[in-house]
């Protein structure tokens, strides 16, 4: 299934595969040719376990059944405010943590505490279920090793929240579904998590010294970072609207949903970069008009960004 060789199917036949988080995670500096041996060494041990479906098959989570549910009714147009109400209170854990966003300053501005679910429903809204559904269904995947989590687990939490921000801002913006754009801007680094897992288990301490530089092996990282979270997708049977999307982010024709994450990841990336001084503000604001980003848009994203970096501990 994964190999270290690069995959020209379904890849974008007019541009290289942009790297841009792996220039923020190691180096913005791309040598070209050979690998390293490190280099080298360290994809062959991630590319074994990502083969071997019983190693794999304990890297990846169980989509937690509270979240199918909420997906199907996300997706069922019959669904309607009671059909969330009633999934929420079959999980115990879920509904106290409803009741406790739904508490915050953010949703609740009297002095009375929320303290039935249907009420706490309303204040948040589907797409606020859908952030503390797929938050909490991350935050089970994300390293918990200290080094590794100061290495990069951190960087793509920040990222995936990020993303999933400028997804909703600019779904909001262009009349999409913003729980669609939301949860899937959340989860569309998953494999990545999964890959950098691997690599950590397999390498130890060994990883902690790895500062990639070729632009070969950022590629092949970013390839296989695509086509993991593809396979999760797959594996989680989770809706077509999801899988499609996250498919087309290495081909040219994107539909709606697809597209809204193309221009929120690429653009979250670069806020990365810039705020990293490896670009310069004049070429990340061009960038935005590229991806044909409104400027409030922009605009929000920017202010929104820093708060999210500073509330990720």
């Amino acid at each position: 299934m994964f190999s270290n060789q690069k995959n020209n199917n379904n890849t974008l036949p007019t541009e290289e595969l942009v790297t841009d988080f792996y220039d923020v995670m190691f180096s913005s500096i791309n040598t070209y040719g050979s690998m390293k041996s490190l280099e080298q060494n360290t994809l062959n041990h991630v590319i074994k376990i990502l083969n071997n479906p019983a190693q794999l098959s304990s890297h990846i989570p169980n989509l937690p059944t509270m979240l199918i549910k909420l997906l199907d009714a996300l997706n069922d147009p019959h669904a309607d405010f009671f059909t969330f109400v009633e999934i929420i209170e079959l999980d115990p854990s879920f509904a106290a943590e409803v009741l406790k966003v739904a508490n915050t300053a953010k949703y609740n501005r009297s002095d009375k505490e929320i303290i039935y679910l249907r009420k706490a429903t309303s204040f948040l809204g589907i797409t606020g279920l859908m952030k503390i559904a797929s938050t909490l269904l991350m935050a089970d995947v994300i390293p918990c090793k200290p080094i590794y989590y100061k290495l990069y687990g951190r960087l793509i939490w920040v990222h995936s929240v990020q993303c999933a921000t400028l997804c909703e801002l600019i779904a909001r913006s262009e009349k999409q579904n913003a729980a669609d754009a939301y949860f899937i801007g959340l989860i569309h680094d998953i494999g990545r998590i999964i890959i950098f897992n691997c690599l950590s288990e397999a390498l130890g301490e060994t990883f902690s010294s790895l500062t990639p530089c070729s632009r070969e092996y950022k590629t092949l990282m970013t390839e296989m970072t695509m086509d993991m979270t593809y396979f999760i997708a797959k594996e989680w049977q989770l809706p077509s609207i999801y899988v499609e999307a996250l498919k087309q982010q290495r081909e040219i024709n994107r539909d709606s949903l697809g597209e809204l994450l193309y221009k929120a990841n690429r653009l979250s990336e670069n806020y990365l970069l810039f705020m990293k001084k490896d670009i310069e503000e004049q070429d990340y604001q061009k960038l935005q008009n590229e991806l044909s980003i409104t400027e409030k848009v922009f605009d929000e994203f920017n202010e929104l960004a820093p708060t999210i970096s500073d509330s990720i501990i």
